[in-house]
């Protein structure tokens, strides 16, 4: 019996895991330019404004990261605080106070900065079109594909 269950456990374990790597696909794009002069000029507004939107993005994505560095800094420090109030309330009276544990320096979490800046590529998507470009996107698989 317990052979058996050990048999499905591990087929279960290799069904997860042939799932779990599955293909990845990527959105790729391929531009078509204008076909006028003023289309190409406005082509170039439209370069420039994704540098300019990229450019802030980055900054903003360093000062959102800076933040989150701040925000673990300022937790730790309180829970080192808080840890030494605890160890001096057990040191008086142990049976009274639990022992406290040593706090940790957790990560930041960059979580909320990650896609700051993820509209850039869009927009820039649709000023291309306005200027009388076209887009044709088509999915790529770029891990994990099928042979």
């Amino acid at each position: 019996m317990q052979h058996l269950l050990g048999k499905l456990i591990a087929t279960m374990a290799l069904a997860l895991g042939l799932v779990a790597c599955g293909p990845v696909m990527e959105t790729r794009y391929d531009f078509t330019p204008p076909t006028s002069k003023a289309g190409m000029q406005c082509v170039q507004n439209c370069q420039a404004d994704q540098s300019m939107c990229q450019s802030h993005a980055r900054d903003a994505k360093s000062d959102c990261r800076a933040e989150a560095d701040r925000n673990a800094d300022q937790a730790y420090q309180k829970a080192k605080n808080d840890y030494i109030v605890a160890l001096k309330l057990y040191a008086k009276d142990p049976t009274k106070f639990p022992e406290p544990k040593e706090p940790y320096r957790s990560s930041p979490s960059y979580y909320q900065c990650d896609n700051l800046g993820s509209e850039c590529a869009g927009q820039y998507n649709v000023c291309y079109r306005s200027c009388g470009g076209g887009i044709a996107e088509h999915q790529v698989c770029v891990a994990n594909c099928d042979q």
